[in-house]
């Protein structure tokens, strides 16, 4: 990869990543999250046999993906593919690098500790846990969960709750609950990668489903839960975007029109400050990931501003381009997010 005008900031491009890679770098990384049914026993293999070299991360999902008289037989599903990857990886036939970031959506409290006696040593394998429907109602107990199992298995592990319970959407409970939310996750902020949002949950309380030309910023319902969401978590975690419903049919690859909806929403998604997007199908993947890549002006830009801000000898001067100001003060935060996220997507010409 082609860098220009890189200075000091060179060696803190990461280029690779595997889940003991920190938080300062796996909160960006997770970038397309793909949800695979728990009961899938074939995602073992594939890992093993690297037919899906684009999933950096993955969940398996024991909740909305199966049935309710499912879940002891996809319980049993997740500790049988943690097995095979905890040997693989144990006989070198899989390097923790070659290892996409897992984690594991649960469905109720108690079965974060259900899982983890299940799996025992194996567990290690994971990334982390993903929540659902977290509120105030479920938040502390999740959190003392979360706690006791981490300090058991001793290994670096994150939690990914989800925002989309009826409380978080309601505009008479909404602001109660994320302040809520807010001071509970506190005692384990290290351990929070993303505070994600679920918006097919929120647009079926109201009967709304989007059309594939209707991104989410356009249901104004949705769109303003997302902005409050935004604002009171936003400084301090990444937030990723809702799921995009439609994806490639194989019987009409040409009909693009799925992909056109998708970088539109993909567009407004990081115009807002959201990283990473939740996917539902493969197809998605790459697109996802493609929306994550630095532009070279961003990226020299970012650097232009770190530079000041080391040697604090002025808090402004022109772009790159000089048709733009930088400020030093006031867009370090955006030039730290841009060199993480360019160390990782890479970057591309304008």
């Amino acid at each position: 990869m082609n860098y220009k005008n890189i200075n000091s900031y060179e060696a803190s491009l990461i280029k690779s990543f595997n889940k003991n890679s920190g938080k300062e770098i796996l909160q960006y990384a997770v970038g397309a999250l793909l949800y695979m049914p728990a009961t899938n026993t074939k995602i073992a293999d594939k890992i093993l046999k690297r037919k899906i070299p684009d999933v950096k991360s993955m969940v398996f999902c024991l909740e909305d993906s199966i049935g309710d008289n499912m879940v002891t037989e996809a319980e049993n599903c997740v500790k049988s593919t943690l097995v095979k990857l905890y040997n693989a990886i144990k006989k070198r036939d899989l390097s923790i690098d070659e290892l996409p970031l897992i984690f594991i959506r649960v469905r109720e409290p108690g079965q974060m500790t259900r899982i983890s006696k299940k799996c025992g040593k194996t567990l290690s394998v994971i990334t982390g846990f993903v929540i659902p429907k977290f509120d105030q109602e479920n938040a502390k107990s999740y959190v003392e969960e979360f706690k006791k199992i981490s300090d058991d298995i001793k290994e670096p592990l994150y939690m990914m709750p989800i925002l989309e319970s009826r409380s978080v959407i309601s505009k008479t409970t909404r602001i109660q609950n994320l302040s809520y939310i807010n001071d509970c996750i506190k005692s384990i902020s290290d351990d929070i990668l993303c505070i994600r949002v679920g918006g097919t949950d929120f647009c079926n309380y109201f009967g709304i489903r989007r059309s594939i030309n209707t991104t989410i910023w356009e249901v104004n319902v949705i769109a303003d839960c997302i902005s409050d969401i935004i604002n009171v978590f936003g400084t301090d975690y990444v937030v990723s975007a809702p799921t995009w419903e439609y994806f490639e049919n194989k019987n009409n690859k040409e009909d693009r029109t799925w992909l056109d909806g998708l970088n539109k929403e993909l567009q407004y998604d990081r115009l807002n400050g959201l990283i990473g997007k939740t996917a539902i199908h493969p197809t998605q993947i790459s697109y996802i990931q493609k929306s994550l890549i630095v532009s070279e002006d961003d990226y020299n830009n970012a650097i232009q501003i770190l530079s000041m801000s080391v040697q604090r000898y002025v808090g402004v001067k022109k772009d790159v381009k000089g048709n733009q100001m930088n400020e030093c003060k006031t867009h370090i935060n955006w030039a730290k997010k841009i060199v993480a996220l360019a160390g990782i997507y890479g970057l591309k010409k304008d």
